[in-house]
């Protein structure tokens, strides 16, 4: 069995470098190599096969890893979970992904699933992966409430993080400060397969403070929250972050005042990005050359990026082939294209800016909500008719949850809040209303579509 390209490079690294650094202990590519086989010899060992899906659901951290690798060298299909998931927002995935085992801490979660906490370790299985096809599943949230899923192959990524490579410049001389979640597009590919690939270094952490970096650190990946959290330390004391060349965000709109203030703080300009769960990176600002605050670049080599009546559509070798287990027949135009399903236009030297988003979603903190699925999960509330969700501006976050809420007729607005708020720990904290609204009627059209983008224009939440 031949394996893919990514797995052959990664295993030619010397085995002596250097790789990971996990609360203060420095793992070499050997020592990462021994332990994803000997996962992978205790995944075989509890039934796993490859080809089966394995759902991660572990906070960063060196048993997540050996998660990652145990399955990467047996084969088996990662399903990477939202550690702050609760049931209710787990039971449609698994549904969907019907994993053969589940990795966690939490297994009262997890009642109608084989779980263990954490992986273990077997006798050794080599790195063979399986053939060139799907590595993970990951689920992004959709704009009917129910999470989709979406296949990553190692072909994808391969050829995303080659052409990243000339934008990004990350050698096997430069380290990785990773706070991002490894659940997500944005830690788990670019992140820590970036740094395997290339033959860099990798300082993981559990989640990101604002902090002083890693005096070795060179790279770091975040989303607009991180800056806005780190600038004041930036300003106080930027020789703490004199090793780092480059600051990658994404995941959401940066603004041009977060972006010339960590210019002015450090000299280094912010490299905006943009790309989805269904497309790996799409587009980038360079490494050397013209960044431009406000734009996420031009297209990677080999991406094909077009405006079509305003949204943003792709093609390319690391667009995915279509929607797992329920193929959306809209997500692709006729000739391939990807609807994005985002608004964006060109600036005069050919840089693409996202300029607005034609789905419902809110970005909280870099992260995704489905307003649908909030409202699913707020109408069971007691003395709840309707529910509407939209985005808030946020100084922290950039958006927050808002929820415009119908009552039932001799419903006191205090019980109704009280069993919202109730309703509401049962989703992970990002996606909890911050703002509420009691209301006569949500705002629909002619054909009593709910008309999310007209809440918060139209309604006056209280604080």
């Amino acid at each position: 069995m031949v394996r893919p390209p990514f797995l052959t490079r990664f295993l030619a690294h010397p085995p002596g470098s250097a790789v990971l650094s996990w609360e203060g202990r420095w793992l070499s590519y050997g020592e990462l190599r021994a332990l994803g086989e000997r996962t992978a010899g205790w995944l075989q060992s509890r039934g796993v096969r490859p080809g089966d899906r394995v759902a991660l659901h572990l906070e960063n951290g060196l048993d997540l890893v050996a998660a990652h690798l145990g399955c990467m060298a047996l084969g088996a299909v990662r399903v990477p979970l939202n550690a702050h998931y609760r049931e209710v927002e787990l039971a449609p995935i698994l549904e969907d992904a019907e994993p053969v085992l589940v990795l966690t801490q939490s297994p009262a979660l997890f009642p109608h699933s084989a779980t263990a906490q954490g992986p273990g370790e077997g006798d050794p299985v080599d790195f063979w992966a399986g053939p060139d096809d799907v590595t993970a599943l990951l689920f992004t949230s959709g704009t009917t409430g129910r999470p989709k899923g979406v296949p990553q192959t190692w072909s994808m990524w391969t050829h995303n993080l080659d052409a990243l490579q000339a934008r990004w410049s990350l050698t096997d001389c430069d380290a990785l400060w990773l706070t991002l979640p490894l659940f997500h597009t944005h830690g788990l590919v670019l992140g820590l397969h970036g740094v395997l690939l290339r033959g860099a270094r990798l300082m993981l952490s559990a989640r990101f403070d604002p902090v002083a970096p890693p005096p070795d650190a060179t790279h770091f990946y975040g989303v607009p929250t991180y800056y806005r959290r780190w600038l004041p330390l930036m300003q106080e004391s930027p020789s703490a972050f004199h090793g780092l060349k480059l600051l990658v965000s994404g995941s959401d709109g940066l603004s041009a005042e977060v972006s010339d203030a960590v210019f002015g703080a450090l000299g280094i300009r912010i490299l905006e990005r943009y790309g989805m769960t269904e497309t790996v990176m799409i587009s980038s600002n360079p490494f050397t050359g013209d960044r431009r605050a406000g734009t996420v670049g031009t297209a990677l080599d080999g991406t094909e990026v077009r405006l079509v009546e305003g949204e943003v559509q792709v093609r390319g070798p690391s667009v995915f082939g279509g929607y797992w287990p329920r193929p959306d027949l809209e997500a692709f135009t006729v000739d391939g294209f990807f609807r994005t399903g985002d608004a964006g236009e060109w600036d005069e030297s050919g840089y693409l800016r996202i300029v607005g988003r034609k789905r419902d979603l809110v970005i909280v903190g870099g992260v995704n909500v489905s307003p649908a699925e909030v409202e699913a999960v707020l109408v069971r509330a007691a003395g709840v008719l309707e529910v509407g969700c939209c985005g808030l501006p946020d100084d922290d976050l950039t958006e927050v949850v808002g929820a415009a809420v119908v009552l039932a007729p001799g419903t006191s607005p205090e019980a109704a809040l009280a069993a919202l708020r109730e309703a509401a720990a049962g989703l992970s904290g990002l996606k909890r209303p911050r703002r509420y609204a009691i209301v006569e009627a949500l705002p629909r059209n002619a054909l009593g579509k709910l008309q999310r983008g007209r809440i918060a224009r139209e309604v006056e939440f209280g604080g």
